[in-house]
C-alpha cells in the first residue's frame, strides 16, 4: 500500500511539469514554480537534518508517500532538481522526452520489480523484470511522443529508452530520480 501511495503521488504531481512546459510558451512558468518547490524541499530538507523526529512524525503521517529513511536527500528534491535542470538545459521535446521516462519507467520498474522481479542484480535491488518494464514503458512513451514532437527520432527513442534502463539499473551513489532524468537528456542530445 505504501508503494502503491508514493507512486500515485509521484504520478499525480511528476505529470505536473512536462505539462505545463508543454503548454508554455516559455520555460519561466514551469521554472518558476518548480523553483518554488524546490524551496519549500530544501527547507524540509534541512529541518529534516537538524530534527530528525520531524521527518520521522512527518513520514509516519504521509500515509506511505514519504520513506521513513529517505538517502541524503528525498526523492522528491532529487527529481526537482533533475526537472529543473533538463528543462533549463534542454529543447523542449528533449526535457518533456526524459521527464516522462523517468516518470512512467521508475513507476513501471518498481511496481513490476517489486511484484514479479525473480531475477536480481547488483545486490538484490534491481530486477530484469521490474528493468525490462522501465525498458518497455520508455519505448512505448518514446513511439508516442513522436506524434506530439517529430523530430523525436527512432534512434534517440532506442538510445534513451536503453540509457535510462541501463542509468535506472546501476546502483549508484545520487539518487536515481536525479540520475536518470539528467543522463536520458545527454542521450537524447548526443543521439542524431
Amino acid at each position: 500500500m505504501k508503494l502503491k501511495a508514493r507512486k500515485t503521488y509521484r504520478l499525480g504531481v511528476g505529470i505536473l511539469f512536462p505539462l505545463i512546459y508543454y503548454f508554455s510558451p516559455n520555460k519561466i512558468v514551469v521554472e518558476m514554480f518548480i523553483a518554488y518547490l524546490l524551496g519549500i524541499m530544501t527547507t524540509i530538507e534541512v529541518v529534516r537534518k537538524i530534527a530528525p523526529v520531524f521527518w520521522s512524525t512527518m513520514a509516519k503521517h504521509s500515509k506511505g508517500i514519504l520513506k521513513e529513511e529517505p538517502g541524503k536527500i528525498t526523492g522528491t528534491t532529487a527529481y526537482l532538481l533533475s526537472c529543473f535542470i533538463i528543462i533549463a538545459a534542454f529543447q523542449k521535446y528533449i526535457a518533456i522526452t526524459a521527464i516522462l521516462f523517468l516518470l512512467f519507467g521508475d513507476m513501471a520498474a518498481t511496481l513490476v520489480g517489486v511484484r514479479f522481479g525473480r531475477i536480481k542484480f547488483f545486490g538484490g535491488k534491481k530486477s530484469l523484470e521490474g528493468s525490462l518494464a522501465f525498458l518497455v514503458t520508455c519505448l512505448i512513451i518514446g513511439y508516442l511522443l513522436r506524434f506530439i514532437f517529430p523530430e523525436l527520432g527512432v534512434a534517440k527513442i532506442l538510445w534513451g529508452s536503453l540509457g535510462a534502463t541501463i542509468i535506472e539499473a546501476i546502483p549508484l551513489p545520487i539518487d536515481d530520480n536525479f540520475t536518470v532524468g539528467i543522463g536520458t537528456a545527454l542521450i537524447l542530445w548526443l543521439v542524431p
